[in-house]
């Protein structure tokens, strides 16, 4: 079931701003014979109390990770039993606050109509729910690492496992191949490793996964639970100056995607997301950056099937002052490293911070924080994405601007890991700005040398570059394209009446890209959709910058776009 917020237009239901409490309510029926279950509410906004048949069960705080919670034999019981069945009561009651400006809200808007780039508000259930069956003894949390080299291990957390039980692990290859792995619980854990010979490799060209089971045995050896699974085995790592896919060098060719749409909001639907990848592969890219919310598990399912290579963000908040409130940013931002980073071959990077904001001194943030504030606070994410996030996984402390690099007053510097600690960049200049600005950087500068604008790049308390670190232009472009009437969007430069117009300026500023000697990682353009605007409406506002509309209709049917992809990825490889 997907509610989607009950201020999507599908539902069309009129919330009042500021702090609000709404309560759901349903009921479900259960074979009788459950012993227990896992309830899943994937996204809540903002605080939660979750209650089956009366029992407070949990209290979820953050809009942004997945709430599980276990419903034990003895809450069930409570239920009404008709027949084979019993019918439970479920209840989630939340609070929210569209005015806070200390949660984590990502483009959430914090006051009516408060700028061009920041949208509608939602509250309560907004991503899928479901119920499982499980009992007190079953298989928790997993943690797969798959390598490119067919090495493969996996931490199992098991609840309420007694002595004897143990794991079984099973996967295998449609064209043949696989693994089979046992091992004992021990405290609470088990680990499995083992190696697939003549592994098939995952990568966008060739997604190739592995379907299997995990079962967890008791001492006679009989199932007390089991779930399907799946692995893709890759490596994505930051090598030599550059991204490198199993072995070869990669060029991220990518879009910013914020995934806002016209009908539900914040919410995709399978149908949103198979039209945002299956348009924009056609068009020659490679992937996107999920900015400022965070995926459904079907965007990554869909995303390992098809070899379409995402980022995980933390969606910001816009005044993270107070320790408390930094220190529950941080937390959130663990569980969702832990919820959608792990066991996904398509989740190539992490973006632990945007643009410096929280701590940032705009008329849309007003934070009185000062530099070495936003210094301290990159460090806060990076050191714990490092130590959070699966092995290797490159990341950003702070995707955009002021970055904290691996070189401080001349001297490198290992406090965050450089081989991990990415260096992206946004800009929104014209084309022929980005030219100039970049283009006379060679591949591979001397350390401390950069072109024209390091303030805006660098955070000033004595950073620059190193010369090696993979650099990417993670947000640009922005180019708008606008063909029918609408009043107040929002465009980073011109805007565009003629699609073929529009697609010849995005076309020379992608092989700009590829021609571009220092950008030795890869783009990303803004964006996949128009963001927070509707075709439909011609009062909407929102971004018009998207290679697709609101509804997800191509804006521009012909071969520049794709053409020019190709051609950059041609001009990069010539470097190599």
């Amino acid at each position: 079931m997907v509610p989607f917020p009950p201020q999507a237009k599908v539902n069309n239901i009129v919330i009042p701003e500021g702090e609000v409490h709404l309560r759901y309510a349903t009921t479900f029926e259960l074979p009788f014979a459950w012993t227990g279950a896992v309830l899943h509410l994937e996204g809540v906004d903002h605080t939660a109390e979750v209650r089956v048949n009366g029992v407070l069960l949990a209290r979820h705080v953050g809009a942004w990770d997945p709430c599980s919670v276990f419903v034990p034999r003895s809450v069930l019981r409570q239920g009404l039993l008709d027949d084979t069945t019993m019918l439970h009561k479920l209840e989630v009651d939340v609070t929210d606050s569209s005015r806070s400006r200390a949660i984590l809200s990502g483009k959430q808007e914090r006051e009516p109509r408060e700028g061009a780039i920041f949208y509608g508000n939602m509250s309560g259930l907004w991503k899928s729910a479901w119920i499982e069956h499980a009992g007190d003894v079953r298989l928790g949390d997993i943690r797969l690492t798959a390598r490119a080299s067919g090495d493969l291990s996996a931490d199992v957390e098991i609840a309420g496992a007694a002595a004897g039980h143990s794991v079984i692990l099973r996967l295998w290859h449609e064209d043949g191949g696989g693994l089979l792995l046992r091992a004992p619980v021990e405290d609470g854990r088990v680990t499995l490793a083992g190696r697939v010979e003549d592994v098939r490799p995952w990568s966008p060209a060739c997604p190739n996964l592995y379907f299997g089971t995990l079962t967890l045995l008791d001492a006679r050896g009989r199932k007390v639970d089991e779930i399907e699974t799946y692995a893709g085995f890759r490596d994505f790592v930051m090598q030599d100056g550059y991204y490198r896919l199993n072995g070869e060098p990669f060029f991220l060719q990518g879009l910013l995607n914020q995934a806002i749409y016209p009908d539900t909001l914040y919410t995709p639907t399978d149908k949103h997301t198979l039209t945002d990848y299956e348009h924009t592969l056609d068009q020659g890219f490679n992937g996107e950056r999920r900015h400022q919310t965070t995926p459904r598990h079907r965007d990554l399912w869909l995303a390992d099937k098809m070899g379409y290579w995402l980022s995980i963000e933390l969606p910001s908040g816009r005044n993270l002052m107070d320790a408390e409130d930094r220190a529950s940013a941080l937390d959130q931002w663990r569980r969702i490293v832990s919820a959608y980073a792990w066991n996904h071959p398509s989740v190539f990077f992490l973006v632990a911070g945007n643009e410096d904001w929280g701590l940032l001194e705009h008329k849309h943030h007003e934070v009185d924080a000062t530099h070495e504030d936003r210094e301290t606070f990159q460090y806060e994410l990076g050191e714990l994405t490092e130590s959070i996030a699966p092995p290797g996984m490159p990341y950003a402390a702070n995707d955009g601007w002021r970055c904290v690099t691996t070189r401080r007053n001349g001297q490198i510097q290992n406090r965050l890991d450089p081989n991990r600690l990415m260096f992206n960049i946004h800009e929104y200049a014209d084309n022929a700005r980005v030219k100039s600005l970049y283009g006379r950087i060679p591949q591979w500068p001397e350390p401390g040398v950069w072109g024209k604008n390091p303030r805006h790049v660098f955070h000033p308390n004595g950073y620059s570059y190193d010369g090696r670190t993979p650099f990417v232009l993670s947000e640009v472009g922005g180019r708008a394209l606008l063909n029918r009437p609408s009043k107040g969007v929002f465009a980073y430069g011109r805007i565009h009446r003629d699609p073929e117009t529009w697609a010849e300026e995005l076309s020379e500023l992608i092989r700009i890209m590829g021609a571009m000697p220092v950008l030795r990682g890869g783009y990303v353009l803004t964006q996949t959709r128009d963001a927070g605007n509707d075709p439909e409406d011609e009062t909407s506002m929102g971004e018009i910058n998207g290679v697709l509309d609101g509804h997800g209709l191509l804006k521009y049917a012909g071969d520049l776009v794709r053409e020019a992809n190709r051609a950059a990825r041609a001009s990069w490889a010539e470097g190599l």
